[in-house]
């Protein structure tokens, strides 16, 4: 396995995104990949497996995103991995009076908290979106 520093293709990050079953269209892929502050991707022989990253102002606010792992390579808990390196990178670039937010899906929750994240609201588990 390789791990790939603001690497990721648009094109790898559209169709890892579609195979964990979220529909990214490709100019949006090239946005998000273009604006981001980190990304991290894990391949196996050139094909992207694995995926996380982080936006935000770089200063105040940073949120992780997009954690993803192939079905096949889920019992590999990259998704570990991936939260380690972007735990990294936050820890050398965010100041004492940053926010750290995280949007993942459930699957993944147990991992998050591991890392130290906790769900904003106990009762209901969600941060309000629109």
């Amino acid at each position: 396995m390789k791990y790939r520093y603001n690497e990721t293709l648009p094109a790898d990050f559209a169709a890892l995104a579609q195979k964990c079953g979220a529909r990214i269209p490709l100019k949006s892929a090239h946005e998000a990949i273009r604006n981001s502050l980190f990304t991290v991707g894990i391949f196996e022989e050139e094909q992207l497996v694995a995926f996380g990253r982080i936006c935000g102002d770089g200063v105040l606010y940073y949120l992780v995103c997009d954690i993803m792992v192939a079905e096949e390579f889920r019992e590999r808990h990259l998704e570990e991995n991936l939260l380690r390196e972007l735990g990294d990178y936050l820890r050398e670039h965010r100041r004492r009076e940053s926010r750290v937010m995280i949007r993942t899906d459930r699957a993944y929750a147990e991992v998050c908290r591991k890392h130290g994240f906790k769900y904003v609201d106990e009762d209901y588990e969600v941060i309000m979106k629109g």
